[in-house]
């Protein structure tokens, strides 16, 4: 008995992350809309937080949306609810990471998450691959189906077209997830 209401406790309080993890998501996104590019996100979305290798173990094995971003990032902010809106009518898990969250004890894992998106990468202005934002990549059972970068020629400031020509483009991935 005492092993199915631990087994309870432990569910309910995976369940209430994962709700706190969108508030957590809309309170940093929204916090800066008055300084950036504004954005209005729904409680209704299903946002998980990841570290690094949290990432990386979504790349390997899981199904969804992973979104490299940056909340201060105009791109990042530009392209968030449109992609918000995509894995919801796919009912997809969206999972978000933030390479500016990365600590420096983190190198081993990083060179992980490099080599899986070795030939999805940008390149610095030395030529060295690097992680840049915002990267969306649809995972099926921890392969890459689809991949998007940046926004549409890097806009940040997306007309209504641009939006659902960017909702197209992702969702033409998502359902290949869903495939």
């Amino acid at each position: 008995m005492k092993k199915i209401i631990l087994v309870l406790i432990i569910l309910l309080a995976g369940c209430g992350n994962k709700n706190n993890d969108i508030k957590l998501f809309k309170e940093e996104f929204e916090s800066l809309n008055n300084n950036n590019v504004a954005v209005s996100i729904d409680d209704k979305y299903n946002v998980e937080y990841l570290s690094i290798s949290g990432a990386v173990s979504f790349l390997e094995n899981d199904t969804g949306i992973l979104l490299l971003g940056i909340s201060t990032d105009g791109m990042t902010r530009s392209i968030i609810e449109t992609l918000l809106e995509v894995a919801y009518q796919n009912d997809l898990k969206l999972v978000y990471y933030s390479p500016s969250s990365l600590i420096e004890d983190d190198t081993e894992t990083l060179a992980s998450m490099l080599g899986i998106l070795d030939e999805y990468l940008q390149l610095n202005e030395d030529g060295v691959k690097m992680l840049a934002v915002p990267d969306v990549y649809f995972i099926k059972e921890g392969k890459i189906i689809g991949h998007h970068y940046g926004t549409l020629e890097d806009k940040i400031n997306l007309s209504s077209e641009e939006k659902k020509e960017l909702y197209n483009i992702y969702n033409d991935y998502a359902i290949k997830v869903g495939e």
